[in-house]
């Protein structure tokens, strides 16, 4: 094949996508206030791990942050959220300058949530990663 006959093929290619995606019915919406204000208190666990530690998550003016990483030394970060159905599905990231980033990514459910987030810091003999949950309500 000639590069030229390649370069049109990924041009169709590409083009047909675009059109079917059009074609393809939207449920998702990205809608920032939709946890705009919300606290959440719950329990957050290491990934196979007994215990258990006490946390809330914020979502305040545009960022998330959880008190308990705060006080550790990790700021707050902006959210992305978007809504499927009756759920909220969220992403942010964390980040200390001496202790890492943590990504986040929870749903929210009627006044539940479930929160995913995973730990990670660059060290200089070893890096360390660490997945945790984090479950909890709504605080009202």
């Amino acid at each position: 094949m000639t590069i030229m006959f390649k370069i049109c093929r990924l041009f169709l290619f590409t083009a047909c996508l675009v059109l079917m995606s059009g074609f393809i019915p939207v449920i998702a919406q990205e809608q920032e206030d939709l946890l705009d204000g919300k606290v959440f208190v719950g329990q957050s666990r290491e990934k196979h791990k007994r215990s258990v530690k006490e946390d809330e998550l914020r979502f305040v003016k545009g960022e998330f942050y959880s008190v308990g990483y705060r006080k550790r030394g990790f700021s707050g970060g902006v959210y992305k959220v978007r809504a499927e159905n009756d759920r909220i599905y969220f992403e942010a990231e964390t980040v200390s300058p001496k202790r890492g980033k943590i990504k986040w990514r929870g749903i929210v459910h009627g006044d539940s949530i479930e929160v995913n987030y995973h730990w990670s810091k660059k060290g200089w003999l070893s890096n360390t990663e660490k997945d945790y949950s984090f479950n909890g309500t709504l605080k009202k």
